[in-house]
């Protein structure tokens, strides 16, 4: 029998279960949205080049009804708060990427982040301002305490990304997943909602 929630753990579990869809989340330069039907090219060609999913957890997408199925999927998932697996569109409302909170746990009040980027947007800084985005969400609207994020120890790019944001790394978990018969570690990241708002508060200052 699951134990009772605390009064915040509640607050999370309510604020979640409350969502009238996906949150729509606006920054400078991109927005978060809701994946639709018609993302479907644009889903496989982010999901289905060997650069970006070259560290990720499963195979390039071979085929555009697997980015449909991916699609159906997301939207189920958010139907039952399972994930929030935004769309990162850009200025033309196109999607560019992909940005998901996961593994809610309202009891401790942690959840996890992932993203993607098209390589065509690399080394703008979108990922950061999409990232930067659902972690204001996650942390000033649901009230989460800790952010969590995993990453292949060899995508440097990933890890600059994250220590960036703040994010620590507090470990590697070893041989933890395959992709076909390759077997690689994986880098554990945390971010407490502490180390947000104090690193917002630094970027903040430099630009005044």
């Amino acid at each position: 029998m699951p134990l009772p929630l605390t009064p915040r753990s509640q607050a999370i579990a309510d604020v979640l279960a409350a969502l009238d869809g996906f949150p729509l989340l606006q920054g400078p330069r991109v927005r978060l949205r809701g994946p639709r039907e018609d993302d479907d090219a644009a889903l496989f060609a982010l999901f289905g080049d060997a650069r970006v999913m070259r560290y990720w957890s499963r195979p390039p997408m071979q085929g555009i009804d697997e980015a449909r199925e991916q699609i159906a999927r997301i939207q189920a998932d958010m139907a039952e708060r399972r994930l929030i697996n935004w769309a990162i569109a850009d200025e033309n409302d196109a999607l560019v990427g992909t940005c998901t909170l996961f593994r809610f746990d309202p009891t401790h009040r942690r959840v996890e982040l992932g993203y993607a980027l098209h390589p065509d947007q690399w080394g703008r800084g979108l990922a950061r301002e999409a990232a930067s985005l659902a972690l204001d969400w996650a942390v000033d609207v649901v009230g989460f305490h800790r952010i969590d994020a995993g990453i292949d120890p060899d995508n440097l790019a990933s890890r600059a990304l994250l220590h960036r944001l703040g994010f620590l790394t507090e470990g590697v978990q070893r041989e933890s997943f395959f992709v076909g018969e390759r077997v690689t570690d994986s880098e554990l990241l945390g971010l407490l909602a502490n180390d947000w708002r104090c690193q917002r508060e630094t970027a903040a200052a430099a630009v005044r």
